[in-house]
């Protein structure tokens, strides 16, 4: 009796209820064995593909892995390494039990994201939040203000200082008529020294205050 005629490669697949690459797929890894050229024993695929079906499958390439898993090649890659699984030597089913126990680690903050610590670093998080609110907390009692706008302040308040000192010389020649022009040209030169040294002036913010009270004594040598 002569045997039976094969089936075509379209026709195997919907019989497997599989797509042709699928098919294909399996053909190429030896799961399923061709008759011939397009041609398939029914009796030899029913037979290969329930013996596939009950051996544990293994994904060799980490493509397929990283979009079983809705990951990246390269996370693939550093959990190979990071939790000691391979892509050639386990299962699927192996694999993704092992990805998920990492996910549970990372969302109970026991595992680590590269060299984060996600305890330490949610309490450094932490930390900064509450010093944020207790910063805007003190501007808002107008106990603490940015830097630049006390530096506005200031200048303002620089400006109008040596505006009020341009008006001694005329206010000293109306307080004293025994003044001269030259005792007059002193008091001008000296405000004009005290003027400049105020404007050349530089805060430091952040240096800690001395120990003990400095006064700068002014040293004015005027030729006269």
């Amino acid at each position: 009796m002569a045997e039976a005629q094969g089936i075509n490669h379209d026709t195997a697949a919907k019989l497997l209820g599989l797509n042709p690459k699928e098919l294909t797929g399996l053909v190429n890894s030896g799961v399923i064995t061709r008759a011939a050229k397009d041609s398939y024993s029914l009796a030899l695929i029913v037979r290969d593909y329930i013996a596939h079906l009950k051996t544990p499958s293994l994904i060799k390439s980490q493509a397929e892995i990283a979009e079983h898993l809705d990951t990246s090649d390269r996370t693939i890659r550093e959990l190979q390494d990071k939790l000691g699984f391979s892509c050639k030597t386990q299962t699927i089913d192996e694999i993704r039990v092992a990805y998920i126990r990492h996910l549970r680690e990372q969302a109970a903050g026991r595992a680590g994201t590269g060299d984060l610590d996600l305890v330490a670093e949610r309490a450094k998080l932490a930390k900064v939040q509450h010093e944020r609110i207790e910063m805007q907390n003190a501007v808002t009692r107008r106990e603490y203000g940015p830097i630049d706008a006390l530096e506005f302040g200031l200048t303002d308040l620089m400006v109008r200082v040596a505006s009020q000192l341009d008006t001694i010389p005329g206010k000293v020649k109306i307080a004293s008529d025994k003044l001269t022009a030259a005792d007059l040209d002193i008091v001008t030169g000296i405000i004009a020294i005290v003027r400049n040294d105020i404007a050349s002036m530089e805060i430091n913010w952040f240096d800690d205050l001395p120990d003990t009270d400095e006064k700068d004594d002014l040293n004015v040598e005027l030729d006269v």
